[in-house]
This record gives C-alpha cells, structure tokens and sequence, in this order.
C-alpha cells in the first residue's frame, strides 16, 4: 500500500460514500416512499409521521452493507389506528403485510422481502406513540421485553450520533464491523465509538480508529454506554453484555496487530475492488486463526481395542475473566486470555479405565516462547474414581488454534478417543505466553 493510512482511509470513505443521486441513495428513498404510500393509505383513520431514520438519518451509511429504517409515529391523542401500542404495532404489520414479507423484531418489523419483485435490502419499520403534544420523546411498542415499552427520541440519536465529530470513524468502524462479521448491534458500536473518542483532541483517521481499538482491546471491561434518549431508563447490557465485550476485544486485538504491521488492506479492503462480503469473516478472529505446525504432537501408541465400538465426546465449559460461564464449541467463536476452561469427557467405556488428555498448542507465539505443548497427561483423578478424570482444566494465555483431545485406556489398550475439540484464542497482551494448565 503506498498511500500513508489516513489518505488510505479518506479514500475508503469516498469509495463507501452513498453521494447524492447515487443509484442505492435513489432506491433507498424510493423504497421509503412506497412503505409511506402503503401506510397513508391503509392507516386512513391515522395521520401518522413517516420519515426516515438510522443510518440515512445519521449520516453514517456504507456501501459494503446497508439497509432502510422508517419511523412511522403517531401523535398522543390519535388512535387512528389503535388505542394501544400493541395495537398500533398490530395495525402497522397489517398494512405493510399486504405488500412485503415481515419479520417482527423486538420494536421493529422488518421488511424482508416483497409478495411481487425483489428486495435487495432489508426494511426496518419502527411503530410508536409521541408521549406527548411536544412530539419529542416516542414510546415504542417491546416484544418479549421486560417492559412491554421504551421511551425513546429518534432525534437525539441522530443529535448525538451525527453531531459527535466522529461520523466518519463510526463508518470505519461499521465497515471493519462487517469485514470481521461481529455479532454486534450497531447502535452499540456507534454510542462506543462517540464515548471513545469524547476526549480525544485528534483529527486524524488513523490516530482515532486506533484510539478506539485501543479502548477496546484494553478498557472493554470499563467501557459504559448509556442510550442518549433516555439514559436512566433504557438499560443496555442485554446488548452490551459479557458476549459483545469479548467479541470486541478479540477482534480490536487482531486490527492493532494489523495496524502494527501496516496491512491495512487486510482490514478494508483493496481499493478499487469495494467488497459486499457474503461470507463476511474476512478478518475475523475464527478466519484468522489458522492452524499451525502440529509436528510436535505426540502420536499415541496403544493398541486399538477390536471389539464393540465405545466412544467419547468432549464438551467445554467456559468462564471470562469477567466471571460469566458459557458453553464453548469446538472451533467456536474466538475468546481471550485468562479465559478459563473446564473440558468435560463423557464415555460408555465401562469403567475401570485411565483417562489421557492431550493439548496441543500451534501458533507463532507458543513457538516463540517455547510454550508448544502436544504430549500426553494423565488425568487428575481422585482415589478409586476413575470417572473424576473426565474433568480437564485450562487457562488461556496467547493466541494461536488449539485443541484438546480425550483418550479412554484400559489394560493399556486404546478403547476410545474423542477427536479434536478445537479452542481459538486471542491474547490481548503485547507480551505473550504459552497457553497454560489451569492450577488450583
């Protein structure tokens, strides 16, 4: 890459520029018209406000991945179309059902598609009620939510959104959102980056986007976001939990190391070729995470046991230094240091028997610190209790595609193995070591 990272970045920005008149900026606005056509005339009771929202609205739209949102709100005193928001909803997903396929979301209904034609994009329509003659703050209707409303102002999300200075970082950040393909809500990712960069005294692309991988890498556990519409009552761990943090880490981990090394591209793309990805994990943690020389593990050299087929399986347990405990998958979602690991084997090998385990560490960074492991263990077992040794811990250190292995011996004689459990992991350190054995 030869031009330096901010006119790098400048020029991502205006390939991912939806311009004025541009073809997708004519069919979103003339998408938005046919929902506003479609409920003026079937809500005719109603004289509801229908303007567009998110993105469009905020200014924060790009090429490589976007979509419609549509506000349609109805003044306190008008119950046109329902007398309440459950009904309001009810009305509003009549009316658009007559033309599109919908999938009701939490306070949204979504337009996936049209009974005739195509529909290259999705449609968000949002349902709600002006709390009051002033028609600033909007309650919306919330399916399966804890409260059956949320008070909201779509005004102040665009404020706080489109006035922070920042717009052209959140669009970064919503492209490499979509590159890593991060399971995360981008009203998220948008106030994170706002809160981020509050302090910052910067103007430059690069030093922002790094300031806020930064925070990400190093600070998620403090982080704090808070809805700018309504900050005391709308809490938002259920989407900016123990989940969104870890992801966010692992991923901000793998742009500095790219950042580090000046592969850019890797993050956003050539220029010239703008990228609709399809299967988007380009630069994901799970994508980039391939496996290493595996040499140095130890081949077993038991006998196979001929007789009827027994077997064993590995499932895992996982805790975040955070606390939270979660069921892990083999070759899952990547996960960081200090993670612990509870490995549990399950077998139909009648006992008594011996249990072996097998870590195998691959990656540069074992390698480097001579930390590769791939020999056999004996399993931790209490007097008597053969059964105690289907249990295996571990703590993640560094990063690198790992997997762990259970064999089932008796009479020195191999009756089952499990297979590969693999396990991704992501060191936020600078300084990394090898993946450790977890100790009580």
């Amino acid at each position: 890459m030869s031009l330096a990272p901010d006119e790098f970045l400048q020029a991502v920005l205006a390939e991912q520029t939806l311009e004025e008149g541009s073809v997708e900026r004519e069919e979103l606005l003339a998408e938005h018209e046919r929902v506003r056509s479609l409920l003026v005339s079937n809500l005719i009771k109603a004289t509801p406000l229908i303007e567009v929202g998110g993105s469009m609205a905020k200014e924060t739209l790009v090429r490589a991945g976007f979509d419609l949102d549509t506000i349609c709100y109805f003044a306190n005193e008008d119950d046109g179309a329902g007398d309440t928001l459950r009904e309001i909803r009810e009305a509003v997903e009549a009316a658009l059902k007559t033309e599109y396929v919908v999938e009701p979301k939490r306070s949204a209904l979504r337009l996936s598609g049209r009974r005739k034609g195509t529909l290259t994009f999705s449609v968000d329509v949002v349902p709600g009620r002006f709390v009051d003659d002033a028609q600033d703050d909007v309650f919306l209707f919330q399916e399966g939510g804890d409260k059956e409303r949320l008070k909201t102002n779509l005004r102040k999300h665009i404020s706080h959104i489109k006035g922070s200075g920042h717009t052209d970082v959140i669009r970064l950040a919503k492209l490499w959102k979509l590159r890593a393909d991060l399971d995360i809500k981008t009203f998220v990712l948008e106030l994170l980056v706002v809160e981020i960069l509050t302090a910052t005294q910067s103007t430059g692309l690069e030093d922002r986007l790094v300031t806020v991988w930064k925070a990400l890498r190093d600070d998620i556990d403090s982080l704090k976001i808070e809805d700018p519409a309504n900050p005391t009552g709308n809490d938002l761990a259920s989407i900016f939990g123990d989940d969104e943090r870890e992801t966010l880490s692992a991923a901000a981990t793998i742009a500095l190391d790219l950042v580090e090394a000046g592969d850019w591209e890797a993050l956003f793309g050539k220029l010239g070729t703008v990228e609709v990805p399809e299967n988007r994990a380009i630069v994901s943690p799970r994508a980039l995470l391939a496996l290493g020389d595996t040499s140095h593990a130890q081949q077993h050299a038991w006998p196979v046991y001929r007789g009827q087929q027994h077997r064993v399986t590995v499932r895992c347990r996982a805790s975040s230094r955070r606390g939270k405990s979660f069921e892990l998958s083999s070759d899952g979602r990547a996960v960081t240091d200090d993670t612990s690991f509870r490995f549990q084997a399950d077998t139909n090998v009648p006992a008594p028997f011996e249990v072996k385990w097998q870590v195998v560490n691959t990656g540069a960074h074992a390698a480097e610190v001579r930390g590769l492991r791939g020999e056999f263990i004996d399993a931790r077992t209490n007097t008597g209790d053969p059964k105690s040794g289907l249990v295996h811990r571990e703590t993640a250190s560094y990063t690198g595609k790992h997997w762990v292995e259970a064999f089932i011996v008796k009479d020195g004689v191999l009756w089952a193995r499990s297979g590969r459990f693999f396990v991704n992991i992501i060191s936020r350190q600078r300084r990394r070591t090898s993946w450790r054995p977890w100790r009580r």
